[in-house]
C-alpha cells in the first residue's frame, strides 16, 4: 500500500475532508446494518425458542389453553417457585442460594 499524497491546496485539504466525512458516514450506516441485522437474529431465536418452551408446557399441561392468562401466570410461578422446581434448578446448576432468596425478596 503506497503512501498518500499530503494535500496542498485549500482544494485538496476540501476534497479529503469530504471523502473522509463520507467514508465515515458509509462505516456508521454499515455499522447500524450490522446492528440490525444482529437484533432481528437475536428476535428469531427469542420467539423459537419461547415457542418450542411454551409448547413444551402445553403438552404437559394442557389446561393452559383454557385458562385466562392471570390465571396461567399463578399457576406457572406456583410450579415455578415450588421446593421441587428449586431443588431441581439447584440441581443442574441453574439456581444458587442468592438468586432463591433475591427471587423471595421480590414476592413479598
Amino acid at each position: 500500500m503506497g503512501r498518500r499524497k499530503i494535500p496542498q491546496t485549500r482544494e485538496e485539504i476540501k476534497a479529503e475532508i469530504d471523502l473522509t466525512e463520507n467514508q465515515i458516514r458509509q462505516m456508521e450506516n454499515r455499522e447500524k446494518l450490522y446492528t440490525n441485522a444482529y437484533s432481528r437474529e437475536e428476535r428469531r431465536l427469542r420467539t423459537r425458542r419461547l415457542c418450542t418452551e411454551a409448547g413444551i408446557l402445553e403438552h404437559y399441561v394442557p389446561e393452559l389453553k383454557e385458562m385466562a392468562e392471570r390465571d396461567a401466570e399463578d399457576f406457572i410461578r406456583t410450579a415455578a417457585t415450588s421446593t421441587e422446581a428449586q431443588t431441581f434448578l439447584r440441581k443442574r446448576g441453574l439456581r444458587s442460594e442468592e438468586n432463591e432468596i433475591e427471587a423471595d425478596m421480590r414476592k413479598h
